[in-house]
């Protein structure tokens, strides 16, 4: 097989002329994600809660391709309407949404104030929720399309505590994917989830930050020696191609699944 070979077949694991929207992209595996969408030929609108740095780096990633940084609250009804409005306005309409949003502040269970668990439910499960509609409304004129919803290893494992808030949202995340994936499937839109072990991002050292500042103390099982069957934490990319897979033709067949990309972690 000659290289015009494995181009060809390599083909499908590309976005070409796709437009994909990703929540929480400013930075982390959200940004990532969109270094990684835009290389491989797809149009991405860097959504984020700071709209200045959506904006930011939007600008630092439009040499790689087309690029549109909007504010967007994904817990808030019309802020996700007004970010994918300016999606569509922009570039016609989304064909690839990536949920990737996330709230991640520690509280213990026995006095965490409900306002903490609220914030959670509110920014994952009810931001997941609303974001998903919105991209359905534009990819069923478009033909159809790709949701890929960021979950985590915890929803199906416990990782860390204090996280109960957490954990129950992300395992509202599964539900949805779950539930979306039959019920736009005559859509022709896929909807899966990709479900992290751990990653090397600003959220952990956050975490840790909070916790050398007297914030609650972190342990679980994934704090133990050898629970990582790899012994190390993934790199963003590694999630990110991920992530490109599910989104692309390369998963054509492919609906309703729950990948986990974790190290082994919930089965050793």
């Amino acid at each position: 097989m000659d290289m015009a070979d494995y181009t060809n077949a390599l083909a499908p694991f590309t976005l070409p002329g796709k437009v994909a929207l990703i929540t929480g992209a400013a930075q982390g595996l959200g940004r990532t994600t969109a270094e990684l969408f835009l290389e491989v030929g797809a149009s991405v609108v860097i959504a984020d809660l700071d709209g200045e740095a959506a904006k930011a780096t939007a600008q630092e990633l439009s040499a790689k391709g087309p690029t549109l940084g909007v504010a967007m609250d994904v817990a808030d009804e019309k802020a996700v309407q007004v970010g994918f409005a300016a999606a569509a306005e922009k570039f016609g309409g989304v064909d690839v949404l990536v949920n990737n949003a996330a709230y991640r502040k520690k509280a213990n269970t026995m006095d965490m104030p409900v306002s903490e668990w609220d914030i959670m439910h509110a920014v994952i499960g009810r931001g997941t929720f609303l974001c998903l509609r919105e991209a359905v409304k534009q990819m069923r004129g478009r033909g159809g399309g790709s949701i890929v919803n960021i979950s985590s290893a915890c929803s199906h494992h416990p990782m860390i505590f204090p996280n109960m808030h957490y954990d129950s949202a992300k395992a509202g995340v599964d539900a949805i994917t779950r539930l979306a994936c039959v019920e736009f499937a005559p859509d022709k839109i896929r909807v899966n989830s990709v479900l992290p072990g751990g990653m090397n991002t600003p959220g952990p050292k956050t975490m840790k930050a909070a916790e050398n500042a007297g914030g609650p103390v972190i342990a679980g099982p994934a704090m133990l020696p050898g629970r990582n069957l790899m012994g190390r934490v993934a790199e963003p990319i590694e999630m990110a191609r991920a992530v490109l897979f599910l989104a692309s033709d390369a998963a054509s067949y492919i609906t309703g699944v729950e990948l986990l990309v974790d190290a082994g972690y919930t089965k050793g």
